[in-house]
């Protein structure tokens, strides 16, 4: 993109909340979406309305139809906002149908890649504590998937961003210390050693398993499908630069827009019901 980076503050109504990075508005993302200029987003991550979730305030149950059109008509919209190093982040698990789990997870990324995305990378968020429940033959449902687009091959990635201390225990990393690959490059028989060099014995890069609780704060809007921050935070450390541009078309009660908030980058959250929005200039001024 040529020029200046697109100023999400120009979208401002009288009806949006906006900070010194960002803007929340009341309103539907498509409208938001054809004001913003090709190649203008950094990271779009979402969590759309679940197939068959009738919880929301609209009561609207976001059948397979709404998939196939409105959901479509969005993506379309954000692959050609999102810019050559951008990348689409859809937070999604679909719903059990009687006696199947719905396929419309997986369904949904070769929509995306028929649509002109490059499905870059499938993360898995395993949640250690999921909500208790009785599921008849079916165990607890404990895992979603965050399915990782994009533009172009040229999309930006900073694990080192995301570093977290090594897991192993005392002795074994004074052993690792001592191995080969873990200051040149090596190639091991089972491929192990030859991107280690960058991390090192003590530090490591994330890996596409993400252990992240539920959300069990306080819930005064009653939205039935909170993410916790950590989720977003996640991408965008790993997936964006400070300043960059941050977009989430189903905002819910702003949790995207606080962890762009706190790290730093620009952003733009839209969100239909009211009633959710507006909780968002309390969680920024409270920082949580």
């Amino acid at each position: 993109m040529s020029g200046a980076p697109f100023d999400p503050r120009q979208l401002a109504t009288e009806a949006a909340f906006t900070t010194e990075l960002g803007i929340s508005i009341v309103g539907n993302c498509l409208d938001t979406l054809q004001a913003i200029p090709d190649d203008s987003l950094d990271l779009v991550i979402t969590s759309p309305p679940y197939d068959r979730q009738g919880k929301y305030r609209d009561g609207e149950r976001y059948v397979r139809e709404w998939y196939e059109d409105t959901f479509l008509k969005v993506t379309g919209e954000i692959l050609r906002t999102l810019s050559p190093h951008g990348s689409f982040v859809l937070n999604y698990r679909s719903k059990r149908h009687g006696d199947e789990r719905g396929t419309l997870q997986y369904e949904l990324v070769f929509w995306l890649r028929e649509q002109g995305f490059l499905f870059c990378e499938d993360f898995v968020w395993g949640k250690p504590s999921p909500p208790p429940g009785r599921f008849n033959r079916f165990v607890k449902d404990a895992v979603e998937y965050c399915f990782q687009f994009a533009k172009t091959s040229a999309w930006q990635l900073y694990p080192d961003n995301c570093l977290t201390a090594a897991r192993w225990d005392s002795r074994d990393r004074e052993r690792r210390k001592k191995l080969p690959q873990n200051y040149v490059r090596v190639n091991e028989p089972s491929g192990h050693g030859r991107h280690r060099v960058n991390a090192g014995p003590d530090m490591v890069r994330p890996s596409t398993l993400l252990l992240f609780e539920p959300e069990f704060g306080p819930n005064p809007t009653g939205h039935p499908a909170r993410f916790p921050i950590q989720l977003p935070s996640f991408f965008i450390r790993l997936l964006t630069q400070p300043g960059q541009l941050v977009f989430d078309p189903f905002a819910g009660t702003g949790t995207t827009a606080l962890a762009a908030e706190q790290s730093g980058r620009r952003w733009i959250v839209t969100e239909l019901d009211r009633h959710y929005a507006e909780i968002l200039p309390g969680r920024i001024q409270s920082g949580r």
